[in-house]
C-alpha cells in the first residue's frame, strides 16, 4: 500500500496542471468526438466512403476551430485581464448575451408571439435569450466548483450527456438553441478538467507548431467549401454549429449565371408570368346558382398520405365519403410548408416568393406591407358575404393581413387554459353563422388547428402519427355534424364543401418531426376534396398546385381572375373537363425553394443552407438519392431552372 502511495506521489510530483485554454480547446474536442459517433450511426443509404469521411472532417474540425478560438481567448484573458474572480463569469455572461441576441432570441421568436402577443414579443424573445445566455457562465461557475480530483469527472459525465442531448433533439431547426447548448457543455467540461494533473506535454516549440498547424487544418474547414454532397449532410447534423451559421462558403446566390439555362418549350407557357396580363374571365355555364354556399376548410398538417393510407378509413369516414364522391387531387401541392404562406398564397393568388412580405419577432411573417386584393376583397366587392370563422389568433386580420377582405371575422371561443379553439367551438360558430344565413351568396373559411403538434388534443396514447390522426378524427365528427346539418336544412343544392390543408407534417422523414422545413414531399403534399352535388366523383389524373383554388372560388361566384394569377380555375374540371396538367409547381419557406417538374423531377435550392437537391421522384418517391451528387452539371442546368423560374415571376427576396 505505501509502495502503491509513493508511486501516485511521484506521478503526481512530475505531473503538469492543465491550462484553462488548454482544457477548453480539449473539451470542444469532446464535444467533436460525441459528434463523430452520431455521424457514424446515422443512416446515409446512398452516401459513399468518401461523403462520409469527410462529413467528419469538417465537422471535427470546425469544432476544433471553435475551441482553438475559446482558447486564444482564455489565453488573452489570463494575461490582459486584472485577476480578480468575478470578472472571468461577468465577461463570458456579456459575450453569451451578445452571440444570444444575435443566434438564440430569432429561434425564440414563434414562442415569444404565442406567449406575450405580437406587442411585447420581440421584448420577450430577447428577454428569454439574455436568461438562457446565462447558463454559459453559470457552467463555468459549476465546472471551477466541480474542479477537483474525481467530482471533475462528474461534470465532464454532464456536458457528455449535455453533447449527446444535443444531438437528439430539436432536429434539423433552432441552430441558435443547439450552439448554446454546445458551448454550455463544453464550459463546463472545459472548466472543471482546468488543473487536471497531466504528464503528458510537450516542450514550448513543437507545442506552438501543433497548435499552429491544427489552427491552419481546423480554419481550412471553415474556409473551404466541402462540396454539395458533403454540405447536405453536414447541415442536418444539428450540433454541426459553423455549417448552420457562419462558412463563407455560404455565399449568397447570383441569379444573373443562371439566365443562359434553356427553358423547355413546354414549360416556357407557365415561366412567362406578367403582374400585368389580362384577366381571365369566369367559364360558362355557371357550375353553381346565384345564391351559392361555398365553405372551405383546411385542416391544418394533414398530408396527403393521411386519405391514402387504408388504415385511417374507419377514423375519418367523413372525409373518405366526400373523397370518394368528389373531385379529388390524392397529392396536390402546398405553396409553403408554413401556414401562414399557404393562406397568403391562396388568398392573393401569388407564389409565396412574389409577396412582399414584413418580417420582425412581432408579425413573424405579415402582409402588412402586400397592397395587392385579396380573394375575399374580390369577392366580397361583388356583393358575396365572406366569412371568416378563426380558431387562433394568427389568423386574425389585423395581425398579419393575411386573411384581408372578410366581411365578418368570427373568433370561435377559446376554451379556458387552450391555446386554441378546437374543431367542436370552432364548428358550433360555422352553423350558427349558416343559420343566420339567408339568400344570397356566401363564401366562409375556417382554417382547423386541432391537428397541429404536439398533437395533444385527441388519443393521448401511441406514436405521433397516430394521435395527429385521432386529432383529425375529432375534425372528421364535427364535419359529419355540418353534412347532417346541411341535408336537414335543404342547403345541399346550393352548397360547395371545398377540403385540404395548409401543408403536411414530417414524422421522422428526412430527420424531423414537424413541418414548416424544406418542402419534402411529407410536408408540400396534401389532399384536395371538392365535394358538391354540383360536382361528379372523379380522381384528378395529375397533381395539381393548391393555387389553383384562389381563381376557383373567384369562378364559383362568376367572376374573372386577375391575369397575375399563377393559378389555373379548376371548374371546368369539376364540370368533367381533364384539369390543366403539365406544370411546374412551386412550394417554398423563407429561404428554401422546391420546383416540381411534370417528369418527375423536384429540384430544391436551400438558400439558407446553401444545398442543393435534385431528385427523381418517380424512382424515388422517398427522397433519398439525391441527383446532384452523380451529377453535378445537370444539377446545376435544374437548378438554374428554378432559379429562372424565381426569376421571371418576379420574386422578391425574403426580408431579413
Amino acid at each position: 500500500m505505501a509502495t502503491g502511495a509513493c508511486i501516485v506521489a511521484r506521478l503526481v510530483a512530475g505531473a503538469r496542471p492543465l491550462s484553462p485554454a488548454a482544457a477548453i480547446v480539449l473539451a470542444w474536442a469532446g464535444l467533436a468526438l460525441v459528434n463523430a459517433g452520431c455521424i457514424a450511426a446515422r443512416a446515409l443509404p446512398h452516401a459513399g466512403l468518401r461523403v462520409r469521411a469527410l462529413n467528419h472532417l469538417f465537422d471535427a474540425g470546425q469544432l476544433l476551430f471553435l475551441g482553438l478560438v475559446c482558447g486564444l481567448a482564455v489565453a488573452l484573458w489570463q494575461r490582459l485581464a486584472p485577476r480578480r474572480s468575478w470578472l472571468a463569469p461577468l465577461g463570458l455572461s456579456l459575450v453569451a448575451v451578445v452571440l444570444a441576441l444575435a443566434i438564440l432570441a430569432p429561434d425564440l421568436d414563434n414562442f415569444a408571439l404565442r406567449m406575450a402577443g405580437r406587442e411585447r414579443a420581440a421584448l420577450l424573445a430577447a428577454t428569454l435569450a439574455v436568461a438562457l445566455a446565462q447558463a454559459v457562465p453559470l457552467a463555468y461557475l459549476a465546472g471551477r466548483r466541480m474542479a477537483r480530483s474525481r467530482v471533475r469527472w462528474i461534470a465532464v459525465a454532464i456536458a457528455v450527456v449535455a453533447a449527446v442531448v444535443n444531438t437528439q433533439i430539436l432536429p434539423v431547426d433552432y441552430p441558435g438553441v443547439h450552439a448554446f447548448l454546445a458551448w454550455t457543455a463544453a464550459t463546463l467540461a472545459g472548466a472543471a478538467l482546468a488543473g487536471t494533473p497531466s504528464r503528458w506535454h510537450l516542450p514550448p516549440a513543437p507545442r506552438r507548431v501543433a497548435v499552429v498547424v491544427t489552427a491552419i487544418l481546423a480554419g481550412a474547414t471553415v474556409a473551404i467549401d466541402p462540396g454539395n454532397a458533403v454540405r447536405v449532410e453536414l447541415t442536418r447534423l444539428d450540433s454541426a454549429l459553423l455549417a448552420a451559421h457562419v462558412p463563407p462558403w455560404r455565399g449568397e446566390v447570383d441569379p444573373s449565371q443562371y439566365g443562359h439555362i434553356p427553358i423547355p418549350p413546354e414549360l416556357a407557357p407557365w415561366f412567362a408570368w406578367s403582374a400585368d396580363a389580362p384577366p381571365i374571365a369566369a367559364s360558362e355555364p355557371p357550375l353553381l346558382p346565384p345564391d351559392a354556399i361555398v365553405l372551405f376548410f383546411t385542416l391544418d398538417s394533414m398530408r396527403a398520405e393521411v386519405l391514402q393510407n387504408p388504415a385511417n378509413h374507419e377514423l375519418l369516414p367523413t372525409l373518405h365519403r366526400w373523397r370518394d364522391a368528389g373531385f379529388y387531387v390524392p397529392r396536390a401541392i402546398s405553396p409553403s410548408t408554413v401556414t401562414r404562406f399557404t393562406l397568403a398564397s391562396l388568398f392573393t393568388g401569388l407564389e409565396v416568393p412574389q409577396l412582399r412580405w414584413a418580417r420582425d419577432s412581432a408579425t413573424q411573417g405579415s402582409l402588412v406591407k402586400e397592397d395587392r386584393p385579396r380573394v375575399a376583397d374580390l369577392l366580397t366587392a361583388r356583393g358575396v358575404t365572406t366569412v371568416h370563422v378563426i380558431s387562433q389568433f394568427e389568423l386574425v386580420n389585423h395581425v398579419n393581413k393575411i386573411g384581408r377582405g372578410f366581411s365578418e371575422e368570427i373568433e370561435a371561443p377559446i376554451a379556458p387554459g387552450d391555446r386554441l379553439a378546437y374543431a367542436p367551438a370552432v364548428m358550433d360558430a360555422i352553423l350558427a353563422r349558416l343559420r343566420q344565413h339567408g339568400d344570397g351568396p356566401l363564401f366562409l373559411f375556417t382554417h382547423f388547428m386541432d391537428a397541429h403538434h404536439p398533437f395533444d388534443s385527441g388519443d393521448r396514447k401511441g406514436r405521433a402519427y397516430a394521435r395527429h390522426v385521432s386529432e383529425l378524427a375529432n375534425i372528421d365528427r364535427e364535419l359529419a355534424r355540418l353534412d347532417a346539418w346541411l341535408g336537414e336544412a335543404g342547403l345541399w343544392p346550393r352548397t360547395l364543401i371545398v377540403v385540404s390543408a395548409d401543408h403536411g407534417q414530417a414524422f421522422g422523414q428526412h430527420g424531423v418531426q414537424h413541418h414548416g422545413g424544406p418542402p419534402y414531399e411529407e410536408q408540400c403534399r396534401v389532399p384536395l376534396i371538392v365535394f358538391g352535388p354540383a360536382v361528379a366523383a372523379r380522381e384528378s389524373p395529375c397533381d395539381l398546385p393548391l393555387l389553383d383554388l384562389s381563381p376557383t372560388f373567384l369562378e364559383l361566384f362568376g367572376l374573372e381572375a386577375p391575369g397575375s394569377f399563377v393559378g389555373r380555375s379548376l371548374v371546368p374540371a369539376l364540370r368533367g373537363e381533364p384539369p390543366l396538367c403539365g406544370r411546374p409547381v412551386l412550394s417554398t419557406t423563407w429561404d428554401v425553394f422546391a420546383l416540381l417538374l411534370p417528369d418527375g423531377v423536384k429540384i430544391l435550392d436551400n438558400r439558407r443552407k446553401r444545398t442543393l437537391e435534385v431528385y427523381d421522384l418517380h424512382a424515388d418517391p422517398r427522397e433519398t438519392k439525391n441527383l446532384c451528387d452523380g451529377d453535378p452539371a445537370g444539377c446545376d442546368a435544374r437548378v438554374g431552372l428554378l432559379r429562372r423560374y424565381l426569376e421571371l415571376h418576379g420574386a422578391i427576396p425574403a426580408p431579413r
